[in-house]
Protein backbone atom coordinates (compact mmCIF):
# COMPACT_ATOMS: atom_id res chain seq x y z
CA UNK A 1 0.00 0.00 0.00
CA UNK A 2 2.97 2.16 0.48
CA UNK A 3 4.17 1.78 -2.51
CA UNK A 4 1.10 2.01 -3.76
CA UNK A 5 1.09 5.74 -2.49
CA UNK A 6 4.61 6.79 -2.80
CA UNK A 7 3.80 6.07 -6.73
CA UNK A 8 0.78 7.73 -6.92
CA UNK A 9 2.87 11.03 -5.76
CA UNK A 10 5.54 10.33 -7.55
CA UNK A 11 3.00 10.51 -10.55
CA UNK A 12 1.48 13.71 -9.44
CA UNK A 13 4.57 15.46 -9.05
CA UNK A 14 5.59 14.66 -12.66
CA UNK A 15 2.66 15.99 -13.60
CA UNK A 16 3.08 19.38 -12.06
CA UNK A 17 6.64 19.48 -13.42
CA UNK A 18 5.51 18.93 -16.99
CA UNK A 19 4.80 20.84 -20.22
CA UNK A 20 1.81 23.14 -20.41
CA UNK A 21 -1.05 20.67 -20.90
CA UNK A 22 -2.99 23.57 -21.86
CA UNK A 23 -1.01 24.04 -24.69
CA UNK A 24 -1.04 20.53 -26.03
CA UNK A 25 -5.14 20.82 -26.25
CA UNK A 26 -4.85 24.53 -27.93
CA UNK A 27 -2.77 23.10 -30.62
CA UNK A 28 -4.51 19.97 -31.50
CA UNK A 29 -7.64 22.46 -31.75
CA UNK A 30 -6.46 25.01 -34.25
CA UNK A 31 -6.09 22.29 -36.96
CA UNK A 32 -9.43 22.67 -38.99
CA UNK A 33 -10.01 19.21 -38.91
CA UNK A 34 -14.33 19.55 -39.73
CA UNK A 35 -16.55 16.84 -40.82
CA UNK A 36 -17.91 16.94 -43.07
CA UNK A 37 -16.36 17.66 -45.30
CA UNK A 38 -13.30 15.32 -43.55
CA UNK A 39 -10.31 14.52 -45.99
CA UNK A 40 -8.72 17.12 -43.93
CA UNK A 41 -6.87 15.52 -40.93
CA UNK A 42 -3.06 15.09 -42.11
CA UNK A 43 -1.76 18.00 -40.40
CA UNK A 44 -3.09 16.86 -37.08
CA UNK A 45 -2.19 13.75 -37.17
CA UNK A 46 1.02 13.98 -38.65
CA UNK A 47 1.38 16.18 -34.80
CA UNK A 48 0.16 13.53 -32.86
CA UNK A 49 2.51 10.56 -34.52
CA UNK A 50 5.45 12.32 -33.23
CA UNK A 51 3.76 13.42 -30.08
CA UNK A 52 3.81 9.39 -29.59
CA UNK A 53 6.62 8.36 -31.48
CA UNK A 54 9.01 10.77 -29.08
CA UNK A 55 7.68 9.31 -26.00
CA UNK A 56 7.97 5.57 -27.06
CA UNK A 57 5.11 4.38 -29.00
CA UNK A 58 5.39 2.38 -32.50
CA UNK A 59 3.54 4.29 -34.56
CA UNK A 60 1.50 2.39 -37.89
CA UNK A 61 -0.72 4.05 -40.16
CA UNK A 62 -3.53 4.01 -42.75
CA UNK A 63 -6.28 5.97 -44.98
CA UNK A 64 -9.57 4.30 -45.32
CA UNK A 65 -10.92 7.41 -46.86
CA UNK A 66 -8.03 9.86 -48.79
CA UNK A 67 -6.83 12.51 -46.80
CA UNK A 68 -8.06 11.15 -43.63
CA UNK A 69 -5.16 9.24 -42.05
CA UNK A 70 -5.39 6.78 -38.63
CA UNK A 71 -3.23 6.37 -36.21
CA UNK A 72 -2.48 3.05 -33.56
CA UNK A 73 0.53 3.83 -31.26
CA UNK A 74 1.37 1.04 -29.23
CA UNK A 75 3.93 0.61 -26.25
CA UNK A 76 4.43 -2.36 -25.20
CA UNK A 77 4.84 -3.65 -21.41
CA UNK A 78 7.04 -5.92 -19.85
CA UNK A 79 5.19 -8.94 -19.52
CA UNK A 80 1.79 -8.83 -21.57
CA UNK A 81 1.53 -12.00 -21.54
CA UNK A 82 0.59 -11.93 -18.24
CA UNK A 83 -1.10 -8.63 -17.63
CA UNK A 84 -3.86 -7.07 -19.12
CA UNK A 85 -3.70 -4.44 -21.93
CA UNK A 86 -5.27 -1.16 -23.25
CA UNK A 87 -6.78 1.28 -25.68
CA UNK A 88 -6.94 4.23 -25.55
CA UNK A 89 -9.38 5.83 -28.42
CA UNK A 90 -10.09 8.93 -29.53
CA UNK A 91 -11.19 10.71 -32.74
CA UNK A 92 -9.05 14.08 -34.13
CA UNK A 93 -12.16 15.41 -36.34
CA UNK A 94 -14.48 17.68 -35.23
CA UNK A 95 -18.39 18.82 -35.75
CA UNK A 96 -19.11 21.46 -38.46
CA UNK A 97 -18.81 25.60 -37.64
CA UNK A 98 -21.87 26.32 -39.66
CA UNK A 99 -21.59 30.51 -40.71
CA UNK A 100 -18.27 31.48 -39.47
CA UNK A 101 -19.85 35.32 -39.17
CA UNK A 102 -22.10 34.40 -36.42
CA UNK A 103 -18.76 33.41 -34.38
CA UNK A 104 -17.86 35.83 -31.98
CA UNK A 105 -14.07 34.58 -32.40
CA UNK A 106 -12.56 32.51 -34.75
CA UNK A 107 -12.93 28.56 -33.82
CA UNK A 108 -9.69 27.70 -34.65
CA UNK A 109 -7.92 30.17 -32.58
CA UNK A 110 -8.37 28.59 -29.02
CA UNK A 111 -8.04 30.95 -25.93
CA UNK A 112 -8.27 30.64 -22.21
CA UNK A 113 -11.07 32.59 -20.57
CA UNK A 114 -12.71 32.40 -17.05
CA UNK A 115 -10.63 28.92 -16.30
CA UNK A 116 -12.17 27.49 -19.52
CA UNK A 117 -10.73 26.60 -22.97
CA UNK A 118 -12.67 27.67 -26.24
CA UNK A 119 -12.40 26.21 -29.40
CA UNK A 120 -13.84 24.36 -32.02
CA UNK A 121 -13.55 21.04 -30.75
CA UNK A 122 -12.25 21.47 -26.95
CA UNK A 123 -15.28 19.43 -25.59
CA UNK A 124 -15.61 17.06 -28.73
CA UNK A 125 -13.27 15.90 -28.42
CA UNK A 126 -9.49 17.23 -28.81
CA UNK A 127 -9.16 18.44 -24.62
CA UNK A 128 -9.76 14.10 -24.44
CA UNK A 129 -7.70 13.68 -26.86
CA UNK A 130 -4.75 15.89 -25.36
CA UNK A 131 -5.34 14.02 -21.73
CA UNK A 132 -4.92 11.24 -22.97
CA UNK A 133 -1.58 12.19 -24.81
CA UNK A 134 -0.33 14.25 -21.57
CA UNK A 135 -1.03 11.32 -19.50
CA UNK A 136 0.82 8.93 -21.28
CA UNK A 137 3.79 11.42 -21.57
CA UNK A 138 3.50 11.90 -17.61
CA UNK A 139 3.88 7.80 -17.70
CA UNK A 140 7.05 7.79 -19.49
CA UNK A 141 8.76 10.84 -18.07
CA UNK A 142 8.32 9.64 -14.77
CA UNK A 143 9.78 6.26 -15.70
CA UNK A 144 6.84 4.13 -15.06
CA UNK A 145 6.70 0.73 -15.72
CA UNK A 146 3.63 -0.53 -17.42
CA UNK A 147 3.09 -4.74 -17.43
CA UNK A 148 0.48 -4.61 -20.32
CA UNK A 149 0.38 -2.89 -23.35
CA UNK A 150 -0.85 0.16 -24.05
CA UNK A 151 -2.60 1.04 -27.33
CA UNK A 152 -3.36 4.52 -28.78
CA UNK A 153 -6.11 4.86 -31.22
CA UNK A 154 -6.56 8.70 -33.05
CA UNK A 155 -8.97 8.09 -35.91
CA UNK A 156 -11.15 9.96 -38.47
CA UNK A 157 -14.50 9.96 -39.25
CA UNK A 158 -16.07 10.07 -35.67
CA UNK A 159 -18.87 12.84 -36.40
CA UNK A 160 -19.76 11.54 -39.83
CA UNK A 161 -20.35 8.36 -39.07
CA UNK A 162 -17.63 6.16 -40.73
CA UNK A 163 -16.82 3.77 -38.23
CA UNK A 164 -13.19 3.98 -38.24
CA UNK A 165 -12.62 2.41 -34.66
CA UNK A 166 -14.08 -1.11 -35.70
CA UNK A 167 -11.04 -0.40 -39.07
CA UNK A 168 -8.54 0.24 -35.85
CA UNK A 169 -9.61 -3.34 -34.27
CA UNK A 170 -9.04 -4.87 -37.87
CA UNK A 171 -5.21 -3.29 -38.86
CA UNK A 172 -3.57 -3.71 -35.03
CA UNK A 173 -3.78 -5.32 -32.00
CA UNK A 174 -7.04 -5.93 -29.42
CA UNK A 175 -7.07 -5.28 -25.89
CA UNK A 176 -8.43 -6.42 -22.74
CA UNK A 177 -10.02 -2.85 -21.92
CA UNK A 178 -10.74 0.37 -23.75
CA UNK A 179 -11.21 4.00 -22.39
CA UNK A 180 -12.91 6.42 -24.71
CA UNK A 181 -12.17 9.87 -23.83
CA UNK A 182 -14.65 11.78 -24.97
CA UNK A 183 -17.31 13.88 -23.53
CA UNK A 184 -18.57 12.81 -19.97
CA UNK A 185 -18.10 14.92 -17.18
CA UNK A 186 -15.28 12.82 -16.19
CA UNK A 187 -17.40 9.60 -15.86
CA UNK A 188 -16.47 6.15 -16.79
CA UNK A 189 -19.47 4.35 -17.92
CA UNK A 190 -20.13 1.43 -20.23
CA UNK A 191 -19.75 2.35 -24.32
CA UNK A 192 -23.12 1.76 -26.22
CA UNK A 193 -23.84 0.94 -29.45
CA UNK A 194 -25.30 3.67 -32.74
CA UNK A 195 -26.54 2.27 -35.70
CA UNK A 196 -28.03 3.83 -38.72
CA UNK A 197 -30.51 2.25 -40.95
CA UNK A 198 -32.94 3.26 -43.94
CA UNK A 199 -36.60 2.58 -44.06
CA UNK A 200 -38.03 2.48 -47.60
CA UNK A 201 -42.05 2.78 -48.51
CA UNK A 202 -42.33 1.54 -51.77
CA UNK A 203 -45.87 1.93 -53.91
CA UNK A 204 -46.05 -0.80 -56.73
CA UNK A 205 -47.79 1.95 -59.07
CA UNK A 206 -47.58 5.70 -59.92
CA UNK A 207 -50.39 7.78 -60.20
CA UNK A 208 -50.41 11.09 -61.59
CA UNK A 209 -51.50 14.14 -59.20
CA UNK A 210 -54.59 14.67 -60.62
CA UNK A 211 -56.33 11.69 -59.62
CA UNK A 212 -55.61 12.54 -56.45
CA UNK A 213 -59.44 13.04 -55.80
CA UNK A 214 -60.02 9.43 -56.20
CA UNK A 215 -57.66 8.47 -53.83
CA UNK A 216 -58.77 10.10 -50.80
CA UNK A 217 -62.72 10.82 -51.66
CA UNK A 218 -65.72 8.82 -50.87
CA UNK A 219 -66.39 6.71 -53.77
CA UNK A 220 -63.12 7.21 -55.79
CA UNK A 221 -62.54 3.29 -56.12
CA UNK A 222 -58.44 3.67 -56.30
CA UNK A 223 -56.68 1.63 -53.64
CA UNK A 224 -53.69 4.08 -53.82
CA UNK A 225 -51.86 6.28 -50.97
CA UNK A 226 -48.84 8.97 -50.81
CA UNK A 227 -46.03 7.09 -49.64
CA UNK A 228 -45.02 10.65 -47.76
CA UNK A 229 -48.16 10.46 -45.96
CA UNK A 230 -47.59 6.98 -44.77
CA UNK A 231 -44.19 7.23 -43.82
CA UNK A 232 -46.03 9.76 -41.39
CA UNK A 233 -47.39 6.64 -39.37
CA UNK A 234 -43.80 4.69 -39.37
CA UNK A 235 -42.00 8.03 -37.59
CA UNK A 236 -45.36 7.87 -35.19
CA UNK A 237 -44.05 4.22 -34.73
CA UNK A 238 -41.07 4.88 -34.22
CA UNK A 239 -41.74 7.53 -31.40
CA UNK A 240 -44.19 5.50 -29.71
CA UNK A 241 -40.86 2.47 -29.53
CA UNK A 242 -38.80 5.74 -28.69
CA UNK A 243 -40.96 6.42 -25.66
CA UNK A 244 -41.29 2.57 -24.34
CA UNK A 245 -37.05 2.29 -24.62
CA UNK A 246 -36.77 5.42 -22.25
CA UNK A 247 -39.50 4.10 -19.69
CA UNK A 248 -38.91 0.14 -19.68
CA UNK A 249 -34.99 0.30 -19.98
CA UNK A 250 -32.60 1.53 -18.18
CA UNK A 251 -28.11 1.62 -17.80
CA UNK A 252 -25.95 2.50 -14.87
CA UNK A 253 -24.59 6.02 -15.80
CA UNK A 254 -26.63 7.04 -18.62
CA UNK A 255 -29.31 8.82 -18.34
CA UNK A 256 -32.79 8.07 -18.83
CA UNK A 257 -33.72 7.85 -22.30
CA UNK A 258 -30.44 7.95 -24.03
CA UNK A 259 -31.76 4.98 -26.09
CA UNK A 260 -33.00 7.69 -28.73
CA UNK A 261 -34.77 6.55 -32.65
CA UNK A 262 -33.72 9.72 -34.58
CA UNK A 263 -35.88 9.97 -38.15
CA UNK A 264 -32.84 12.09 -39.09
CA UNK A 265 -33.56 12.30 -43.19
CA UNK A 266 -36.32 12.06 -44.88
CA UNK A 267 -36.45 11.85 -49.09
CA UNK A 268 -39.39 10.58 -51.10
CA UNK A 269 -41.41 11.47 -54.54
CA UNK A 270 -40.39 12.39 -57.53
CA UNK A 271 -42.04 14.96 -58.94
CA UNK A 272 -45.31 17.80 -57.96
CA UNK A 273 -46.96 16.37 -60.62
CA UNK A 274 -47.00 12.75 -59.26
CA UNK A 275 -48.61 11.06 -56.00
CA UNK A 276 -45.35 10.16 -53.84
CA UNK A 277 -44.86 6.11 -55.34
CA UNK A 278 -41.71 6.17 -53.04
CA UNK A 279 -40.38 7.60 -49.74
CA UNK A 280 -37.07 6.73 -47.65
CA UNK A 281 -36.21 7.55 -43.89
CA UNK A 282 -32.69 7.44 -42.38
CA UNK A 283 -32.87 6.94 -38.56
CA UNK A 284 -30.14 7.04 -36.13
CA UNK A 285 -30.68 4.28 -33.60
CA UNK A 286 -28.69 4.78 -29.91
CA UNK A 287 -28.83 1.82 -27.57
CA UNK A 288 -27.25 0.89 -24.46
CA UNK A 289 -24.07 -1.29 -23.84
CA UNK A 290 -25.90 -4.27 -22.65
CA UNK A 291 -27.75 -4.56 -25.95
CA UNK A 292 -27.03 -5.99 -29.06
CA UNK A 293 -27.40 -4.22 -32.49
CA UNK A 294 -28.96 -7.31 -34.35
CA UNK A 295 -31.43 -7.57 -31.58
CA UNK A 296 -32.53 -3.86 -31.26
CA UNK A 297 -32.68 -4.26 -35.49
CA UNK A 298 -35.69 -6.84 -34.60
CA UNK A 299 -37.35 -4.98 -31.98
CA UNK A 300 -37.75 -1.63 -34.43
CA UNK A 301 -38.79 -3.98 -37.51
CA UNK A 302 -41.25 -6.26 -35.34
CA UNK A 303 -42.58 -2.83 -34.00
CA UNK A 304 -43.24 -1.13 -37.27
CA UNK A 305 -44.17 -3.80 -39.29
CA UNK A 306 -46.93 -4.14 -36.46
CA UNK A 307 -48.24 -0.74 -37.15
CA UNK A 308 -47.80 -1.44 -40.95
CA UNK A 309 -50.64 -4.39 -40.16
CA UNK A 310 -52.78 -2.03 -38.80
CA UNK A 311 -53.34 -0.06 -42.22
CA UNK A 312 -55.19 -1.44 -45.01
CA UNK A 313 -52.42 -0.02 -47.25
CA UNK A 314 -49.73 -0.75 -45.64
CA UNK A 315 -49.92 -4.04 -44.80
CA UNK A 316 -49.85 -4.39 -48.45
CA UNK A 317 -46.95 -2.73 -49.16
CA UNK A 318 -44.90 -2.97 -45.98
CA UNK A 319 -41.87 -0.95 -45.08
CA UNK A 320 -38.50 -2.89 -46.03
CA UNK A 321 -35.91 -1.68 -43.70
CA UNK A 322 -31.73 -1.57 -44.86
CA UNK A 323 -29.26 -1.50 -41.50
CA UNK A 324 -25.76 -0.56 -41.04
CA UNK A 325 -23.06 0.40 -43.94
CA UNK A 326 -19.33 1.30 -43.51
CA UNK A 327 -19.80 5.50 -43.85
CA UNK A 328 -22.44 7.97 -43.14
CA UNK A 329 -20.60 9.86 -45.79
CA UNK A 330 -19.98 7.25 -48.77
CA UNK A 331 -22.77 5.02 -48.24
CA UNK A 332 -24.77 6.91 -46.13
CA UNK A 333 -24.97 4.09 -43.29
CA UNK A 334 -22.90 3.31 -40.31
CA UNK A 335 -23.21 0.52 -37.70
CA UNK A 336 -20.82 1.74 -34.44
CA UNK A 337 -21.00 -0.70 -31.28
CA UNK A 338 -19.31 -1.28 -28.14
CA UNK A 339 -15.86 -1.88 -29.31
CA UNK A 340 -15.56 -5.46 -27.68
CA UNK A 341 -18.85 -6.54 -28.95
Amino acid sequence: MEKRVESKRHLLEAIDQNENEIKLSSDLISFPTVSPPGRNSAQAQNHIQSYLENIGFSMSRWEEYSGDPNLIGVRKGTNPQRYKSLIINGHVDVAEIGDIKEWSFDPFKPFVDNARLHGRGAADMKDGLAACMFAAKVLKDAGTELKGDLIFHSVTGEEAGEGITLKCLEHGPRADFVIVADTSDLKIQGQGGVITGWITIQSLTTHHDGIRSKMIHAGGNLFAASAIEKMVKVIQGLQELEHFWAVNKFYEGFLPGSNTINPAVIQGGRNAAFIADQCELWVTVHYYPDEDHDQICIEIEEHILNVASGDPWLKCYPPKFRWGGKSMLEERGGRFFHLLN
